[in-house]
């Protein structure tokens, strides 16, 4: 495992608070906001929306961290991320909830590309997929410790008290990543650029968060909302597919560098077609339990399409064009959830998730067009203290 050097081990540890982040969010948050404030879905994807906006930012956010060393930056964006969770637990009115998942986004829209940009760098292995897939699989190991703390412990400590517990330890991870190789920066890097040669990556971000922000906003609260599932049910549905996704993580990022990135993205999108469909059409929720864990599996599409950037782009090229598509992934991610909302209270829920099909089956089209003609140079990328 050439990639685990010291640099890397501290982002690993990051990455591991940021999955005990989500781990709570996607086992509680949904079940808290409707036992607590009766969410209607209209409202939900006001606050999801909402929760997009600094998306948007990331562009700004690189053109500012040229002057700052990416783990910096990076280890601030946990700290905020924790404040916002812990202050979840003195909230008491649809007003700060709002406010406060704004907060937490914000420094999770700024961690998102340095993420990326810090596991490329800092594996010292040539193929990138696996060292991504590694990464993920630490994300959903902490994941599956954190559901099994909600499972246990929320009777006991409530939902204010796993919040604060969540809050706390991903801001211990913002603070441990801060001790990693601080003064790393790219030599003579862009700010911000657009380029034309990057436009099948801008697209299929773009797509990406589409579909990405259909599921995670519709698919837990239609099981909530429509089928009436518990908490418990939905804890366990993350704990089963966490599992799921620990176990075949560095597999599939093996497997993106073996097959290539258009075969694996075709394969990930076709299934998510199929996906879509099922949560429209199908009534029966032992199903539809299935079809989030599938979904959740079809996560290669993020692994391919950063080692698809970091074989065209250049160094200095690099962490822009992340922060990039991450920004055009945010256009559709501010707007999905938001046009979804009406929706679902004009027509029903099964509209929405024949739109993410359709979406996929959009990304699915401009695949084809994926060719991986790696860029050349005489040495590797260089950083300057």
């Amino acid at each position: 495992m050439r990639s685990w050097n010291r640099n890397f081990c501290l982002l690993a540890f990051a990455v591991f608070s940021v999955g005990m982040f989500f781990g709570i969010y996607f086992a509680l948050f949904f079940n808290f906001i409707e036992n607590r404030f009766a969410i209607e879905a209209h409202e939900l994807g006001y606050m999801e929306a909402l929760r997009e906006v600094p998306g948007f930012l990331n562009a700004l956010f690189i053109a500012t961290m040229i002057y700052f060393a990416p783990p910096t930056i990076g280890g601030i964006s946990l700290i905020v991320m924790g404040v916002g969770m812990a202050a979840y637990s003195q909230i008491s009115g649809f007003g700060g909830l709002l406010f406060f998942s704004l907060v937490w986004s914000v420094g999770f829209h700024a961690w998102v590309p340095l993420r990326s940009l810090m596991t490329i760098v800092y594996s010292e292995s040539d193929e990138k997929g696996e060292p991504i897939g590694q990464l993920r699989s630490v994300e959903s190991c902490a994941m599956l410790g954190t559901v099994t703390l909600c499972m246990f412990g929320v009777e006991l400590l409530e939902f204010e008290g796993i919040f604060l517990i969540g809050g706390g330890v991903t801001t211990i991870g913002g603070v441990v990543l801060m001790f990693s190789s601080r003064q790393l920066r790219v030599k003579d890097e862009n700010r911000f650029i657009i380029r034309k040669r990057y436009w099948l990556f801008y697209l299929l971000s773009f797509l990406q968060g589409c579909r990405k922000q259909i599921f995670i906003t519709f698919a837990i609260f239609a099981l909530v909302k429509v089928y009436g599932t518990n908490r418990d049910t939905i804890i366990k549905l993350i704990l089963i597919n966490q599992i799921v996704i620990f176990v075949f993580s560095p597999i599939m990022g093996r497997l993106v560098d073996k097959l290539g990135e258009r075969v694996m993205l075709s394969a990930s999108y076709l299934g998510l077609v199929l996906v879509f469909i099922g949560y429209a059409i199908l009534k029966n929720v032992n199903y539809l339990y299935v079809l989030y864990c599938i979904d959740n599996f079809l996560f290669v599409g993020g692994i391919a399409l950063t080692t698809y950037l970091n074989k065209i782009t250049t160094p200095k090229d690099l962490k822009p064009t992340l922060a990039m598509g991450v920004t055009m992934n945010h256009i559709a991610a501010v707007t999905s959830p938001l046009i979804g909302g009406l929706i679902w209270m004009k027509f029903g829920y099964q509209i929405i998730f024949i739109s993410g099909a359709l979406f996929a089956l959009i990304s699915l089209f401009f695949t084809q067009w994926l060719r991986v003609q790696p860029m050349v140079f005489e040495t590797k990328p260089e950083f300057a203290d």
